[in-house]
């Protein structure tokens, strides 16, 4: 089933945007009832807040606890949905999206639980984000979604897949830039920037708070939790840590951070070296790790 996105005023936009309102009612409905806990986010939020989306995306999209996609995995497969295969990408790290899709629904639904470049612990990510949450009424249901600093955030982030190529290929970074000038008070936007520095994105979100007129600071780096989440492990070491800011930031970034970590002295190299060899041994299998955490079903291609 083809994924492309529909012009938002096309008589096809108008039929995908309403299944799209039909099933964000639906999930939200369904993990309420099964104690899960669930945001909605993407084009679908965009107007409550006064934002404009350059189409209508074939996905409904919802950050979720990280320690819940298991059970809402569980949760739609008794409902006919399975896990698209993911596509090929670039980047060594495992997709951070989970895509699942029905053959008797033309959108899919997206789910984000670690977010790519939040590099402090995606449980706290999570947990500020519901806190900040509003809703909106769909079909009679009470649908989670994000707030309008948080609906800001997520559409200026371009690599949710975690594929730091794709940025330069299909950015909407401009197009939202405009209206977050015209959307944004003062007030709003130092909210902003203090929310992107509590949940760690000051790096991966630069352009956007450059773009606003504000200073992201120092560059942090993942944090153990953040590394162990990305990575589906139990422990991680400083080495891990070091591999995946390595791989999430940009190209620029990466010889500031060789620069502060690798020991001045030869036997402090050949270490450093060591721990390097093992923590890639350790990337190689996080795909494997991360699919074991999941309820075992077949895949769907797209």
């Amino acid at each position: 089933m083809g994924r492309r996105s529909e012009n938002d005023g096309s008589a096809r936009g108008v039929e995908l945007r309403a299944s799209k309102d039909r099933l964000l009612a639906l999930v939200a409905l369904e993990t309420e009832r099964a104690g899960l806990r669930a945001i909605a986010g993407g084009g679908s939020v965009f107007p409550i807040h006064g934002l404009i989306s350059p189409r209508v995306s074939r996905a409904v999209s919802f950050i979720i606890a990280p320690s819940d996609v298991p059970a809402f995995v569980r949760l739609m497969r008794a409902r006919g949905w399975a896990i698209e295969a993911p596509r090929r990408t670039l980047t060594p790290l495992p997709r951070a999206t989970l895509t699942l899709t029905h053959l008797g629904w033309p959108c899919s639904v997206r789910l984000h639980s670690v977010i790519p470049g939040f590099f402090n612990d995606p449980r706290f990510t999570f947990e500020e984000l519901w806190s900040r949450r509003d809703s909106m009424t769909l079909h009679g249901i009470d649908v989670q979604i994000l707030d309008k600093i948080t609906t800001v955030m997520f559409a200026a982030h371009d690599r949710l897949t975690g594929d730091r190529v794709r940025p330069s290929v299909d950015s909407n970074l401009q197009y939202f830039l405009d209206q977050f000038r015209q959307a944004l008070s003062p007030a709003e936007c130092y909210e902003l920037l203090g929310l992107v520095q509590r949940v760690g994105g000051g790096e991966e979100l630069r352009p956007l708070l450059e773009g606003l007129g504000l200073d992201p600071g120092e560059t942090v780096l993942p944090d153990d939790e953040y590394t162990r989440w990305r990575l589906g492990l139990h422990r991680v070491t400083v080495a891990d840590c070091c591999l995946i800011a390595f791989i999430e930031l940009p190209a620029e970034k990466r010889g500031d951070l060789v620069r502060a970590k690798i020991p001045r002295t030869v036997p402090g190299v050949l270490r450093a070296l060591g721990a390097g060899v093992a923590s890639l041994v350790r990337l190689r299998g996080a795909g494997r790790r991360l699919a074991a955490l999941l309820p075992q079903f077949p895949t769907r291609a797209d």
